[in-house]
């Protein structure tokens, strides 16, 4: 699976599994042996070599920190199955620098990238924008479906963790 290089080297996979919570699904992460993993505890967390190896959950995830940063759009496709132009207007200063996958419903997209660890961001507005970004204490899936010509290579978002909050 294609990994940008600094996610590659780092220590911090592990597997993530669907579950029901209330009236939807969440994703559990998951260690390597199919044991409960934590965004914040190391001793959870695997080289990547180790967890594309096994077989438990769903898939991959990875524990944020260490400059490795994650902004999550959800639901950033219209009806006719185009980008949103909130979405547009997110990725456009990052598109073809940093690496964008698709998420693992197929509704959203993960922009990967490098920033000093910050607070989480949460945006919800009227305009049907639906963003999380994080760079320490959590786990985000990873799915290796590449976002049209992405490059392997992850970019400074720091600009983006700054703009995100006066979205609001």
């Amino acid at each position: 699976m294609p990994v940008p290089a600094e996610m590659a080297l780092a220590d911090r996979w592990m597997r993530w599994r669907r579950i029901t919570r209330g009236d939807g699904t969440t994703k559990q992460p998951i260690t390597v042996d199919g044991l409960p993993a934590s965004s914040t505890d190391p001793s959870t967390w695997s080289p990547l070599v180790v967890a594309e190896s096994s077989n438990a959950g769903d898939g991959l995830g990875f524990a944020l920190g260490n400059g490795i940063a994650c902004i999550d759009l959800d639901h950033c496709y219209d009806s006719r199955g185009y980008l949103t132009d909130w979405a547009k207007m997110i990725i456009a200063p990052v598109e073809g620098r940093t690496y964008i996958e698709i998420s693992p419903s197929g509704e959203g997209l993960h922009i990967w990238g490098v920033t000093g660890e910050r607070t989480g961001i949460k945006v919800r507005n009227d305009l049907g924008m639906n963003i999380e970004a994080y760079s320490q204490g959590r786990y985000i899936t990873y799915t290796g479906h590449k976002f049209r010509d992405s490059p392997l290579k992850l970019a400074n978002l720091t600009f983006l963790f700054d703009v995100i909050p006066r979205l609001a």
